[in-house]
Order: C-alpha cells, then structure tokens, then sequence
C-alpha cells in the first residue's frame, strides 16, 4: 500500500511543491493533493476582471496536475476539514479513499483569503471565467468607480480600469476615486518614499482621485456593483465618495484555520504558521506550509513562494531516505512589484532600489506571467 504525501491547496506554491516532488519520490510513496477548484492567478485576476478577453487567462484546470495513469492523485473539489498529527479528513468521501486520509508527510499550502477578484468566487473553471465576464460587463456599465483599500491590490485594478477605459475606441473614461486608510500605500517600514510618490503620480496621471488616510465607514463587503444605482459611500472625516461601482481591495488574511483547531500554538501573532527555515512546523516534524500562511519574513508573493517549493521538497526527500532535513528556506525580503495597468507601475529591489514604469511594464505589466501559470498547471496558454 502507498504512503501518502498529502498537499492541502494546489495553489502555485502547492503545485510547485507537487511538481518538485512527484519526479523523485522513490516507489512505495504517493502525492494525494486536495484541491477546492481550478487553479487561480491573482496576479492576473485584476486585468481578468476589467478587460475582455483577460477572463479566462487567470484560471487553469487541474485536469493535468498529474500524468494519466501515474500514482500520484488530486481530489477535486474537496474541502479539508480537519487536520490531525498523522492525517486529514474531508468534508466527504472520494473516489478510491475514505473522508480520512492518513499521511506520513503533509504540506499545507492553503494560501490566503482575499475579497473577489483577486480570490475566485466560484469552484468550477466555467463559472469562474463566467464570472469575470460578468464582473467586465459590470465595470462597462459603471460610470463611477470606488476602490477601497490602496494597497497593492487597490493600485493595480485602479489602473487597470483607467488604462482599458481611457476614452478612446469607444471606452469612455470612468470616474476612479481610491481611498486608502493610510497616509501612504505601502505604509510600513522599509518602503521608499520615491515607490510610494511613483505609483501616487501616475494615478493621478490618470485622472484618479486618491484619497489617503481616510477610510470608507459604509463600504460593502464584496467587490460588486451597488444595487439600486449609484449612491454616497461616506468617509471617517464627514465626505462622501459616489460610485456605482465598488472594488473592495483590503482584507487579505491567511487561511489557517485548519491549523488553528489542530495546535493554536503552531500560529503566531499575525495568525501565519510558525515554521522552522526547513518548513517544517515548529512541533511536528511530518508536517510542512509553503506560500503565504508561513511565518517567513518575506512579502507574500508568488516569486517569494518559488523558493518555499524545492526547500520542503528536498527536505521531506531527506526524511524518506533517513536523512536530517538539511535545507534552509532563504527569505526574499522586502521586494514588491506594482503595476498601473500594463505600461505603467513602480518596483523596489532588494536594497532599496526602486524602478519605475519601464522596468515594471517589462517584467510583470506586459505579461503578468501568465505563460508560467499555465505552464504550472500543464494548461493551454
């Protein structure tokens, strides 16, 4: 009988892990993956939601997450509900196994929960790319757009709808006001006052009203047309922004509630599991996180994520054949590309080095790394 390595989440860091793994695990051991739906690219979603074509660039099936026929096995959809020291147990039954699937290793990769577009809202591929469709149709018809929340998220589907609507072949411009409850977008420490002024000016550029330290009392929950029409969202200091149209960009948490009824002591402050730098958590040798729900000191991004995959790989390889896990996450530090639609946005580099436009237009605007996605999930480009 095959030993089950389980990864909870197939995400780009949970299929990244898979992949790393799949191609050296010796005979005798599987990976059991469970999945809640397709994979989903929120680097992408923001541009899926606002211009025709993009709506299904973001989304990949898992059909091909494993060759035909191997002994390597994804579930899905399914939906973890229970972690325990030496197995999982889903909400049902699968194919071929019982709601309870023991493991000998285990990485969790359940990544983090943030307001629709930027998370999907529906668990198949059809009705994920239906909804962007919808969400673009939406944003077409709306004449006054309110983005709440000026971090990463809110300055990328900002400019994202000031590009595509930007008066010309027949896209009328759009009213675009962010409001941000900070007096800077990235307000922590660390990040430069030329990254934060870059991406302010070509807002503005745009035609944007940004709002900084100020936050929406009456805002909704989720991203949305608001029902009735355009109305008033009102703001701590007594003004009033109208809109007919709301992106909600603030709210990202990670999902570590399955870590949090197993061992609440395995969390920290921020709620994020507390690994070992082999991604180990702290008290449990067999179990692993990767991606955005670890403790590591780094921006939660994907191109941090690319290096949490050959580290639990290799290290759980370590543990197969005996051996002490030898390999150490390295993290990539305060790093951060933002885009303002796809010819414009501002980097910071390691060491401060902030880049503007043409660098940022280069390496993510143009492409969002869209062909890696697909290529992770072995998708249609």
């Amino acid at each position: 009988m095959s030993k089950n390595i389980v990864i909870v989440g197939y995400g780009p860091a949970a299929a990244q892990t898979a992949q790393t793994l799949a191609s050296s695990l010796p005979s005798g051991y599987r990976i059991v993956a469970i999945s809640s739906g397709p994979g989903y690219w929120p680097i992408a979603a923001l541009r899926g939601a606002v211009v025709p074509g993009w709506e299904d660039k973001p989304i990949a099936s898992t059909d091909n997450a494993f060759p035909k026929g191997g002994q390597h096995v994804l579930i899905e959809p399914a939906t973890v509900v229970e972690l325990r020291r030496n197995s999982i147990v889903l909400d049902e039954a699968a194919a071929g196994f019982d709601a309870e699937i023991p493991f000998e290793y285990c990485v969790l990769a359940t990544g983090s929960a943030y307001p629709y577009p930027c998370r999907p809202r529906r668990s198949t591929f059809a009705d994920a790319v239906a909804d962007l469709r919808q969400t673009q149709q939406e944003v077409a018809a709306a004449k006054s757009i309110l983005v709440i929340g000026g971090g990463p998220v809110g300055v990328e589907v900002a400019g994202e709808v000031a590009e595509y609507y930007n008066g010309k072949d027949g896209r009328a411009k759009k009213e675009i006001t962010i409001v941000h409850s900070h007096d800077r977008f990235l307000h922590e420490s660390g990040w430069k006052d030329k990254f934060n002024s870059t991406l302010k000016q070509q807002l503005e550029a745009y035609g944007i009203n940004v709002i900084l330290g100020q936050k929406v009392v009456d805002g909704p929950a989720e991203s949305g047309k608001v029902e009735g029409g355009s109305r008033a969202f009102h703001l701590d200091n007594g003004q009033s922004v109208t809109a007919d149209y709301v992106f909600v960009a603030h709210g990202n948490a990670p999902n570590t509630g399955l870590v949090r009824d197993f061992d609440a002591s395995a969390l920290d402050e921020k709620k994020r599991v507390r690994v070992r730098p082999s991604l180990q958590l702290e008290k449990y040798d067999n179990i692993f996180a990767v991606g955005d729900i670890t403790n590591v000191k780094e921006e939660k991004t994907f191109y941090a994520s690319k290096g949490h995959a050959p580290v639990a790989a290799a290290n759980i390889l370590s543990l197969i054949n005996a051996s002490k896990p030898a390999k150490a996450v390295k993290p990539t530090g305060q790093m951060l590309v933002v885009t303002v639609g796809s010819k414009g946005g501002a980097a910071q580099l390691p060491f401060g080095f902030v880049m503007g436009s043409w660098f940022t237009s280069f390496a993510k605007g143009k492409s969002l790394f869209i062909a890696d996605f697909k290529k992770l999930y072995n998708a249609p480009a």
